[in-house]
């Protein structure tokens, strides 16, 4: 994540908005008066938003965790699904 002042934000928009669209890029943007605000991709935002609304849910965030254990230790079953 790269820190940049205002002024530079505001003359480099479409470049900046062209890295975070493209590569993934995070920049924390900042004021004089110290106030900051970070840009990212709206899918990178989307994503976070999911994120946040499905571990909401106590019951929902634990079904998640122990699924991500399960697949870090590869016990799961594979099962082929046919279309």
């Amino acid at each position: 994540m790269e820190a940049i002042l205002y002024s530079e934000a505001k003359n480099n928009l479409k470049k900046l908005i062209d890295e975070v669209c493209e590569n993934f890029e995070e920049f924390v943007i900042t004021t004089k008066d110290k106030k900051s605000a970070v840009l990212i991709s709206l899918d990178e935002y989307n994503s976070l938003k999911e994120t946040i609304y499905l571990l909401s849910s106590k019951k929902n965030k634990e079904r998640l965790l122990e699924a991500v254990e399960e697949v870090e230790k590869a016990a799961f079953l594979r099962k082929d699904i046919e279309l």
